[in-house]
């Protein structure tokens, strides 16, 4: 511990409190890099509001000592750079200073890297400007100022000429053009005509940079208006707010671009007799719809003025005559209407969105088979476009529909229904997979038609499903069924547990083997389908199975009749006790008789197993 206290140093330095910020600043990260640099130290500046200018170091002391070299350097670096120098400025040119037209200041500047702060509203002093940078670069720009500054004291008086026709722009917009002038150029005086007095001359007067600036201004805004003229552009009133645009955005773009001036006429009440005359005049003219005559009726409420340059007149009026809306009718059957409009009008909204058009589904008493759409043209014609690419799309779907909807029906013996199903209905699940159709068979007891059987789907897969179910109906007429009894005492053996032994039976030879219900021990007898070769094989295996069971129980009781001896008088067993005991018997078998094995089946033993077929039940 003592040893750690000698190597910790402590050192404290003098740092004017102006610098602090500069050091400190986060964006410059100098403490951060000067610790990361020199090691493990602790620098703690004093808070800005005390202007205390210790700085305290702590540390190892040779970190200390690097710490300190760095800080100092640092400092006078910064003191270097924050060299300032307040020059009394009035107010009134602050304006003209910051702007471009305010001498070779900015020039200056950027050439020295000095910077020129000019005070807020907030500043108490607001008759002066702060020069802030080396030196030498604020030394420059203060020569700089003390000069442009000899030269607004100097007042003078100049004079331009321009059109009377042209003074009203002085003040239009509430005289912004006039104040913007007057306080970008240091409060000059600017003097013109008025109503009732036609004078070209008009007066500028003030500071001498600052007369020159203006007038140069002036002359880059009036030149042009010399050449100017005004035409005129002819556009229905109903299609004068879609030119305007939202918040009057596309008439003031068009104004920007082309550099003119456009004035909308003043809105007029509709009055019937112009509207009327109009027509009756159209009707003498043999009935053509000109543009003369249109003009002539409503030329205040249609006629929109243009002023600038010939060329950007005509540019302007092209770019007004494109926004003024087409209208596109589009045929839509109208059973397909619901589908256009969506849900809650969602799919007309998206339309109307992305292509900035207006969209009217139908008309009252018109033709309910047309979709009107008005807007630009371009935007019309992309919106037709896709709507009847919708259209398109929705016809082909309900003919799509129209064709998987097609049912057929087609008779069928019931006898053949179940076979056809199959087992939990495979054979059919397979086919409507297969040609994508639904296959209804009819209910026992509810419907009437017992041998209709129903398709549904496209036309093409009924007539193949139907082509399938008839041609596993040809194979199934093909085959034979036979039935044979077997002994009530060995049915259930050969079953097996849950038709376990009848199923394999059935899988080895292909066929299908139909065994008596729960309850019916009276009738054992079993019914075998398939191919005659098939359904032979089958059937001498069962029976051979049952000889074989027969005769293990059959020695099972004489044996048990020998172990109680010749003494033993034992009752006679009734028929159902037998029949349990030897059906227990044949179950505690060792293994089941095979039909591979020769000592089972001798006479099996070269036979041929059968050939496996197509179809199952």
């Amino acid at each position: 511990m003592h040893k750690n206290a000698v190597k910790v140093s402590e050192v404290e330095i003098s740092i004017p409190p102006s610098l602090h910020t500069s050091l400190t600043d986060s964006k410059e990260s100098l403490i951060t890099s000067i610790m990361e640099e020199c090691g493990k130290v602790h620098i703690h500046f004093p808070s800005t509001n005390l202007g205390l200018q210790k700085v305290l170091i702590r540390g190892p002391a040779e970190s200390v000592e690097k710490v300190k070299k760095k800080l100092l350097q640092l400092a006078e670096e910064e003191q270097t750079k924050s060299y300032s120098v307040d020059v009394p400025v009035q107010s009134k040119y602050h304006q003209f200073l910051m702007s471009k037209n305010g001498g070779n200041l900015h020039k200056i500047c950027e050439k020295t890297g000095a910077h020129i702060i000019f005070p807020t509203f907030n500043n108490k002093d607001q008759e002066s400007v702060t020069i802030i940078g080396t030196e030498e670069a604020v030394k420059d720009v203060q020569k700089e100022v003390e000069v442009l500054l000899k030269d607004l004291e100097n007042v003078v008086e100049d004079s331009i000429m321009i059109d009377p026709k042209f003074h009203s722009y002085f003040v239009m917009q509430k005289g912004q053009l006039l104040r913007e002038m007057i306080k970008e150029y240091g409060g000059v005086f600017i003097t013109f005509t008025y109503a009732g007095k036609q004078s070209t001359k008009v007066t500028i007067k003030g500071a001498k940079a600052c007369v020159e600036a203006a007038k140069k201004h002036i002359q880059e805004i009036f030149e042009p208006l010399g050449s100017q003229i005004t035409t005129r552009c002819i556009v229905p009133p109903k299609f004068h707010p879609f030119i305007m645009g939202p918040i009057c955005s596309r008439i003031q773009q068009i104004a920007r671009d082309c550099k003119v001036q456009i004035k909308f006429p003043e809105t007029e009440k509709p009055t019937t007799n112009t509207h009327s005359e109009a027509q009756e005049t159209g009707k003498e003219k043999g009935g053509k719809n000109t543009k003369e005559p249109v003009s002539t009726a409503a030329k205040k409420s249609d006629t929109m003025s243009i002023s600038g340059k010939g060329e950007n007149c005509k540019e302007a009026t092209q770019a007004e005559e494109s926004l003024v809306p087409v209208t596109a009718e589009v045929q839509v059957p109208f059973h397909l209407h619901p589908y256009i409009i969506g849900h809650k009008g969602s799919g007309l909204r998206k339309l109307i969105k992305e292509f900035e058009v207006h969209i009217q589904v139908s008309q009252p008493g018109g033709n309910f088979h047309i979709i009107s759409i008005m807007g630009l043209e371009a935007n019309v014609e992309q919106a037709k476009m896709k709507l009847q690419k919708q259209v398109k799309a929705l016809q082909m779907e309900m003919d799509d529909r129209t064709l998987r909807n097609f049912r057929q029906t087609f008779s069928l013996d019931p006898k053949y229904h179940s076979k056809i199903f199959g087992n939990k209905g495979i054979l059919i699940s397979q086919i409507c997979t297969e040609y994508n159709v639904t296959v209804h068979f009819p209910k026992k007891g509810v419907n009437p038609a017992q041998d209709q059987i129903t398709i549904s789907g496209s036309k093409d897969n009924i007539l193949g499903a139907r082509d399938a179910i008839m041609k596993m109906l040809r194979k199934i007429e093909k085959t034979v069924s036979k039935e044979i009894p077997l002994n009530h005492q060995v049915c259930a053996n050969i079953i097996g547990f849950g038709g376990k032994s009848i199923h394999k039976i059935m899988e080895q030879f292909q066929v299908d083997i139909r065994v008596p219900s729960k309850g019916s021990c009276s009738n054992s007898s079993i019914i075998v389908s398939g191919s005659s070769c098939n359904v032979q094989d089958a059937i001498d295996y069962i029976l051979t199975l049952e000889k074989h069971f027969l005769s293990v129980g059959k020695c099972e009781h004489l044996l048990e009749h020998v172990k109680r001896g010749p003494g033993h008088i034992a009752a006679k067993p009734s028929k159902s006790v037998g029949k349990r005991n030897a059906l227990r018997h044949a179950k505690s078998t060792t293994h089941p008789p095979h039909v591979d094995n020769s000592e089972d089946f001798p006479k099996l033993k070269h036979q041929v197993s059968p050939k496996p077929h197509p179809w199952r039940p």
